[in-house]
């Protein structure tokens, strides 16, 4: 949270994959992709997208269809992957660490990322602990979270280092308004709600 901005949620399925299939296209992680990264000879890459496709702020979503961080090549007017951080994930003597895509580095002023990482990480990192978290908190369409990635201002991560502790993550629903421009009409009339519900941790384990 270090710029202390909530994710919204976006509960539109088509517009999770066309979000998603902008950030990632089929074949991108695949293409970009280092087999070392992989656990083993079942596993296949995967392009992890940050922010999720299933919330307001992708960077696949547009800001015709209510998106709040679209992903814009200079001049371009749809959203595109190619505008994001670009990573991939390499085995670097028992450890996999990110590295940037054709040797660029990031300027940082990317509205989003995206890695092409091993579909085992990508697939199981989470889990089932999203799905309970929504359950659990009663998330519906624009409701705000806040996903803690346990770093600090200073981008070091506060979890997981030195002995193999698990990186923690931390999910919380509260009360925030929905951005000014977007905001929706009010109760009655196809309003949004906010909500205060509590938090609940998701574990990825080290490795």
């Amino acid at each position: 949270m270090a710029d202390r901005k909530p994710l919204y949620y976006m509960g539109d399925s088509a517009q999770n994959s066309r979000s998603r299939n902008r950030t990632g296209p089929t074949g991108w992680a695949a293409a970009d992709g280092d087999a070392s990264a992989l656990v083993d000879a079942a596993d296949t890459l995967n392009c992890d997208e940050f922010a999720c496709a299933s919330s307001y702020n992708s960077g696949g979503m547009s800001s015709d269809e209510g998106g709040l961080n679209p992903a814009l090549l200079p001049g371009g007017t749809t959203p595109t992957g190619a505008a994001c951080i670009g990573t991939y994930a390499k085995k670097h003597g028992s450890m996999v660490h990110l590295f940037s895509l054709n040797d660029t580095d990031p300027t940082f002023s990317e509205v989003c990322g995206r890695s092409a990482i091993s579909g085992m990480h990508n697939q199981e990192s989470m889990g089932n602990h999203f799905a309970t978290f929504m359950r659990d908190m009663r998330i519906m369409d624009r409701d705000a979270y806040w996903l803690d990635t346990r770093m600090d201002d200073g981008g070091t991560c506060t979890y997981g280092i030195g002995g193999g502790q698990p990186v923690i993550c931390e999910l919380a629903a509260e009360r925030h308004p929905w951005p000014e421009r977007y905001r929706p009409p009010p109760c009655g009339q196809g309003g949004g709600r906010s909500h205060v519900r509590g938090r609940r941790q998701a574990v990825r384990p080290g490795r």
